[in-house]
């Protein structure tokens, strides 16, 4: 028994390997640390694992019950100007489907103005219920912090299974296409009115 899931988890992570292309280095991604003169740094990133899934807050009498549950990603960042006009946060989501080498990638961006220097900001994104219904389950997130379209701050998180971490960087493989549209901003889901102040404004 203990041969079996052995060779099982090896399979998984060859079927990973495979599908999405030659990795370079095996580990799992935390962070890609800024330097200490960076305007921004990501600390936390959230939306990996079952703790990410939420239920629409208001679903009434729904017919589409078994649609309601989505996923929430958010940020956690310090930011060290007085004040940046802009600051975007260019979300990746890796859904797994039914057979262990059928992946996709999801992409979307969200945009906030005129974020002021502190620590603790928080950023937020969710992933549209279709999305696991169509496509399978999230095994891997990431989140590249952009100022003036440049990448300041970089936090990824996601594994196989137990002992199998993603490639680095797996969001920029060239044999994954990203499917834009499901992954929304507050504003566009069920729950733009909810702690509307603990965020910046959205562009």
């Amino acid at each position: 028994m203990k041969n079996d899931f052995a060779v099982e988890k090896m399979a998984l992570c060859a079927a990973l390997i495979l599908a999405l292309g030659t990795a370079t280095g095996m580990a799992q991604v935390r962070v890609h640390e800024a330097d200490s003169r960076t305007p921004l740094k990501v600390r936390e990133l959230t939306g990996y694992g079952t703790k990410a899934l939420v239920k629409n807050p208001n679903p009434g009498v729904s017919r589409r019950a078994a649609l309601s549950q989505w996923a929430e990603l958010g940020v956690q960042y310090d930011t060290d100007p007085e004040w940046l006009d802009e600051v975007s946060f260019q979300y990746y989501v890796l859904l797994r489907g039914k057979t262990a080498t059928e992946f996709v990638l999801l992409k979307g961006a969200v945009t906030y103005v005129d974020v002021a220097r502190g620590r603790a900001h928080l950023g937020v994104a969710y992933v549209r219920p279709a999305a696991f219904a169509r496509y399978g389950e999230i095994v891997g997130v990431a989140v590249e912090a952009k100022i003036k379209g440049e990448t300041v701050s970089v936090l990824a998180e996601g594994r196989l299974g137990p002992s199998k971490p993603l490639p680095l960087e797996w969001w920029k493989n060239p044999n994954l296409s990203p499917k834009e549209g499901y992954i929304l901003d507050k504003s566009k889901t069920p729950f733009a009115l909810i702690n509307f102040d603990d965020y910046e404004a959205l562009k």
